[in-house]
């Protein structure tokens, strides 16, 4: 992995843990801080985000990004034993101190492969629909551009196959379900959603 392009923000208020992370996690780009205003700055441009949860105030943009990333399952928590259950989000990701290189390495991983995934749905969702509007006009010199979506397509098709088959359990239901702000992931029936 090492030239890894993800990008990991690390940010904790102790420099030695985000030294430590940092070092862990070398095979990544890695934005590393012990500032909260500067975790808030970085927060958008990460792939992955390892944030101590007492690090940020949570209050209006702040809350809204931290609370996408927490349903979209890139993002994990860093807490005390003490504080396990008191982060501001009840989903996503906890890393309970002191944590473990593997634990750690593994989490990430499993963060980047979510981010992915997100990635490449809205990728396809981009092309199908760019696809279907050259389908639905009808004009024949259109051919070779929605052949060429198609490839596209099933290229990007080929790729989530591929991150698919390293999914578990877990980033089935990191996939797949749904949450409301403040609320363990339930999965829905799409039923509901009508």
């Amino acid at each position: 992995m090492v030239g890894n392009a993800n990008t990991v923000l690390v940010a904790d208020d102790d420099p030695a843990v985000v030294d430590q992370l940092r070092s862990w996690l070398d095979d990544y780009r890695v934005e590393a801080t012990t500032d909260g205003d500067e975790t808030i700055a970085c927060l958008e441009t990460a792939d992955a985000v390892v944030v101590d949860h007492a690090l940020l105030p949570v209050s209006g943009a702040v809350a809204a990004e931290l609370e996408h990333r927490a349903t979209t399952q890139t993002l994990a928590f860093l807490c005390e034993q003490t504080d396990a259950h008191h982060h501001p989000f009840s989903i996503g990701n906890t890393l309970v101190k002191p944590v473990e290189k593997d634990t750690v390495v593994e989490t990430v991983d499993r963060l980047l492969r979510r981010a992915r995934y997100d990635e490449l749905i809205a990728e396809c969702t981009t092309l199908a629909t760019k696809r279907g509007a050259l389908e639905a006009g009808g004009d024949t010199a259109s051919d070779a551009r929605s052949e060429t979506l198609q490839r596209d397509l099933d290229e990007l098709f080929t790729e989530l196959d591929d991150l698919v088959g390293t999914f578990d359990s877990d980033d089935f239901r990191a996939a797949f379900a749904t949450c409301e702000f403040g609320t363990a992931i339930q999965p829905r029936r799409a039923s509901e959603y009508s």
